[in-house]
């Protein structure tokens, strides 16, 4: 028997055979990135208790195995999934989808959540108990996991909470001696034994408030204070901020954690939403200014929306937001899973072609209505910028009153939403960040070569929104699109490319408008392998990592054993 063939034995006694995955096909899921990645894994292994994931690592560092765990694979940058097949280890995913779990704690005021919990998981966990996680919606409709975003510095679009962030966290980390190491940061005693700590965390038999290290944040409790700050000539948060790099929190998958602490919020009892539209950038960029110096209390969301992004929303990811309106955001991971399987299953049929499934798809939202507001539409037909602010209710005379006072002498008009206009201009919103990789696939475009995606934080001080490329660049692109998080001034920028366009060249001559512009990338989704992580970020990792057997190359950093 082959050491290969040792180590896949190994695995099976410890998760059962049915849960080491080697057939190709079966693979496929855990291989391929939501929107860009894909490479070989060895085996992907799902582990179902803490504990068989505990002993998962042991086989993987014995056997000198890479290990890269990935809990939902909704990021957008590939960071959770192999890039390519350079390794020069056998590459393992382990994935925590059946590792599911929610306690809640200290009254409901904080919750752990387990590896393979997710974000929609935890809201409505919450929601009996009147509470609110961290994030709430968002990157939550397609399943995202609450670790996940602890790992990434998730943003998220919640404007008073900042990015996901924890120094409170239960994490295995390998030794530069190759030595495992489970290390319990929790603030609560669990006992000195993994196995103890494990059982003893599954099972609640613990207490809170006992330990001397609960010192320590649990999230970012300065960030509405970061944003009033319009002067500062910084952003207002970026991935490998240094303020938000600790342990697990900015990891990227370079330690394994089975659990984090995190805090929970007061529901809003009520809701409302302004829906705004403007043809001029500059007063939208006037607008975010007047509210952070003006409102007594921040809202809960300022969500902006291109009109293209909106056009090709409507039409090519209609499908995603009307799941997520009648199905709700828990029903999204398991349709994209069964659509995975469905692709891999048509891509053996030779007569039919590699996207059949997506050209139903489309099919399906080209003819059929829009299903959108006519308020909504009308906005979008007149205006190029459109933003949506939600608030509490006792927020919304303030805030009617404020843009009836800013919108004398600029440029733009706004309505208050009723409950449908409200839902569906979030919607589409979140369904913005699929429409590209929708576009792609029902042309048939290889989104590796044909979409190039900027996840920027600009300056508090900027006095631009828009990515604006110079026009050798701008006549590269075929289609864009640009959403973001108005109030933290984070543009998610899409640009599909024209046919013959060198996306590596084009995404380089992009970055250094950026960094001319003073801007941070990326701003909340992680530099996964798109990006080259900052010396600071990779510093952070190789502490954390320094046997680099724990998703190497992330960032574009060295794949190679002790960092090459």
């Amino acid at each position: 028997m082959t050491s290969s063939q040792e180590m896949l034995r190994q695995l099976g006694e410890v998760v059962g055979a049915k849960q080491v995955l080697t057939h190709q096909d079966d693979k496929a899921w855990y291989t391929k990135g939501f929107r860009v990645g894909r490479g070989e894994a060895f085996a992907v292994v799902l582990p179902q208790t803490l504990w068989q994931l505990w002993q998962t690592l042991q086989v993987c560092v014995a056997n000198d195995a890479i290990i890269l765990m990935q809990a939902a694979n909704t990021g957008v940058t590939g960071g959770s999934t192999p890039d390519g097949n350079d390794y020069d280890r056998n590459v393992v995913i382990v994935s925590t989808r059946l590792l599911k779990g929610v306690q809640v704690i200290d009254q409901s005021r904080q919750v752990i959540a387990f590896p393979g919990s997710t974000l929609t998981e935890l809201e409505n966990t919450l929601k009996p108990l009147g509470r609110e996680p961290h994030s709430v919606i968002g990157s939550s409709c397609i399943g995202a996991s609450v670790i996940g975003g602890i790992c990434n510095n998730s943003g998220g679009s919640l404007i008073r909470r900042g990015p996901a962030f924890t120094e409170k966290s239960l994490f295995a980390r390998i030794h530069d001696d190759g030595r495992l190491e489970m290390i319990n940061h929790l603030g609560i005693a669990l006992g000195d034994t993994p196995e103890e700590m494990l059982r003893r965390l599954e099972q609640q038999e613990f207490t809170t408030g006992d330990q001397p290290d609960w010192d320590g944040k649990i999230w970012a409790d300065d960030y509405a204070d970061q944003l009033r700050d319009t002067q500062a000539d910084s952003p207002s948060r970026f991935n490998g901020d240094m303020r938000y790099l600790h342990e697990s929190s900015g990891s990227a998958g370079k330690v394994v954690v089975f659990a984090v602490r995190l805090p929970t919020f007061e529901a809003s009892q009520k809701s409302d939403t302004f829906y705004i539209g403007t043809p001029d950038e500059k007063a939208l960029v006037a607008l975010r200014r007047y509210l952070l110096a003006n409102m007594h209390e921040l809202p809960l969301q300022a969500e902006y929306i291109h009109r293209n992004a909106f056009d090709l929303t409507v039409r090519y990811s209609k499908h995603m937001y009307l799941a997520i309106g009648k199905l709700g955001a828990q029903a999204l991971p398991g349709l994209m899973a069964r659509k995975a399987k469905w692709d891999v299953r048509v891509s053996h049929l030779k007569f039919l072609p590699r996207n059949s499934i997506d050209k139903m798809l489309q099919f399906f939202n080209q003819v059929t209505p829009r299903f959108v507001a006519p308020r909504i539409l009308d906005y979008h037909a007149r205006f190029e910028h459109h933003l949506m602010i939600k608030v509490e209710a006792q927020q919304t005379a303030e805030l009617q009153q404020l843009l009836e006072n800013f919108f004398r002498d600029q440029n733009g008009e706004f309505f208050l939403c009723n409950a449908r206009e409200a839902a569906d201009a979030f919607l589409v919103r979140f369904g913005v960040g699929g429409c590209t990789i929708s576009y792609c696939d029902y042309l048939g475009y290889n989104p590796d070569e044909r979409l190039v995606a900027f996840d920027v934080a600009l300056r508090r001080n900027d006095e631009s929104w828009r990515l604006v490329l110079p026009d050798h660049l701008a006549d590269q692109v075929q289609v864009d699109s640009c959403c973001g998080h108005f109030f933290c001034f984070v543009n998610h920028q899409d640009y599909v490319l024209k046919p013959g366009v060198d996306a590596k060249a084009f995404k380089a001559a992009v970055i250094e408008v950026l960094e001319q512009r003073g801007a941070k990338y990326p701003a909340e989704h992680n530099v996964g392998h798109l990006y080259h992580a900052s010396c600071e970020h990779e510093q952070h990792w190789r502490q954390l990592d320094p046997t680099n057997s724990c998703n190497p190359g992330i960032g574009k950093t060295s794949k190679k054993k002790y960092w090459g």
